[in-house]
């Protein structure tokens, strides 16, 4: 147990007020560790905190359309699993070897070590956390700051749609956002659709059995990553992480990956709590972990394939429809869905596009890579779109994790006249879901 009393403590204690909130120096070794934790990053580290309202003279904002990964929940039942017993058996390893501190593993990470203990069950699998019902919350209030025209804060089901897709993490982020809308003691009166487990617009992907069968249930397509993970680079990372907690090979690279993961989930439950997994990796050690993961969902959810991101065309469609809709309401239409959604979504709009594929040995080359899905895949991750009318043009504004962000389609203009994004979509409004995704008997 962690000596109240003594320097340790006190070291604890002043760096628990160091890492309060967001800041830059609750890092291992004033690394920013918490920007190379892959799609467990939590909302907070990419968020635009800034909730002014967007103007543009001449414009009114009129509509808003967003599709928004659900919050920073708990793991998936075999992560649960290996918390609750490798884990255990590796933290119990650590302090056997380290009986004092090192240069690598201070005091207070040791302390921590000690304390440390799972508490979750199998049937806590991917529940949304209170860290991801703050990160709704608080995302509502600021849009609706931003947006006031659009989000009131008096609750009509004609104003708005919100949707989920058939999952608990999504159903409680929709809850979670309308409470930052409309206040807790409103959600229990709001008309919610009923959710699909395979919904064509939330999770279109599930109805493509082209891309199931090629990519989705294809080992070949997690190939690079898995190139990756057998480098001789990736050997020279195990065998760091070993000495430094004292092992000489015990160590594997899944034991490590379990690792990472629990940090980066601890990481992004508590604001002000250090996993002690976190001190087991130097920077060097999380950006190889992290481009491990670019790898995966570069290949299986992004550009590695045609198709992947070819097939986000409904829900383009539907954005594009709500926006056509000369009716007045709903005004906002806001969809609560997945990972898997967001990077197809981001790549179907050629968003963070590298001139060449992603390969495992080009590392170093692409260390200042667009496609880190740390910074574009977050827990909460969102992609925006909001309609203006300005002087009776209607033109569209785009953001990303709430920053507004130029198209490709208007790369000289935060708004884009809708016709001018639409013929640059063009392929996208003819969409052939069925066709392309071999659905067609």
């Amino acid at each position: 147990m962690m000596n109240f009393n003594g320097p340790n403590y006190l070291w604890w204690f002043f760096v628990t007020l160091l890492c309060s909130g967001v800041s830059k120096e609750c890092t291992k070794n004033g690394s920013d560790f918490e920007s190379y934790l892959g799609t467990k990053t939590p909302y907070r580290i990419v968020a635009n905190q800034n909730s002014s309202e967007i103007k543009y003279e001449g414009c009114r904002a009129e509509k808003l359309w967003a599709m928004v990964r659900h919050g920073t929940r708990n793991p998936n039942a075999k992560l649960i699993d290996k918390m609750n017993t490798r884990l255990v058996e590796i933290r119990d390893l650590i302090l056997e070897n380290l009986s004092k501190a090192t240069d690598d593993i201070s005091n207070l990470n040791l302390d921590l070590f000690r304390s440390w203990t799972s508490k979750l069950k199998d049937k806590d699998e991917k529940r949304l956390t209170h860290e991801g019902e703050d990160e709704m919350l608080l995302l509502a209030e600021r849009l609706q700051n931003r947006f006031p025209s659009i989000l009131s804060n008096v609750y009509s089901d004609s104003s708005i749609k919100l949707k989920f897709t058939a999952t608990q993490r999504t159903k409680k982020s929709a809850q979670a956002f309308a409470a930052g809308l409309f206040g807790r003691n409103v959600v229990k009166d709001i008309r919610f659709p009923e959710p699909l487990t395979k919904d064509p617009i939330l999770r279109f992907y599930k109805l493509c059995n082209k891309w199931r069968k090629e990519v989705s249930k294809n080992p070949a397509a997690v190939a690079e990553r898995r190139k990756f993970e057998q480098s001789e680079f990736m050997a020279k990372t195990i065998e760091a992480i070993n000495r430094r907690l004292g092992f000489s090979d015990e160590l594997d690279l899944n034991d490590i990956h379990a690792m990472y993961m629990v940090c980066s989930f601890e990481t992004a439950w508590h604001k002000r709590r250090r996993s002690p997994w976190c001190s087991a990796f130097s920077t060097d050690d999380f950006k190889a972990m992290e481009y491990a993961e670019d790898l995966k969902y570069y290949w299986v959810d992004g550009y590695g394939h045609e198709l992947t991101y070819k097939q986000a065309c409904p829900a383009l469609n539907d954005m594009l429809e709500f926006f056509n809709n000369n009716a007045s309401l709903p005004k906002a239409t806001v969809y609560f869905t997945h990972s898997g959604t967001l990077l197809k979504m981001l790549a179907h709009m050629e968003l963070y596009r590298e001139e060449e594929h992603l390969r495992a040995a080009d590392f170093a080359k692409h260390s200042n890579r667009k496609w880190r899905v740390s910074q574009i895949d977050s827990f909460g991750t969102n992609l925006i779109f909001v309609l203006f009318n300005c002087q009776g043009q209607e033109k569209i504004l785009t953001l990303h994790q709430e920053d507004v962000i130029r198209m490709p389609s208007c790369p000289d203009s935060d708004l884009c006249d809708i016709d001018k994004f639409t013929e640059y979509y063009n392929a996208s409004v003819e969409c052939t879901f069925d066709e392309m995704c071999d659905n067609v008997q």
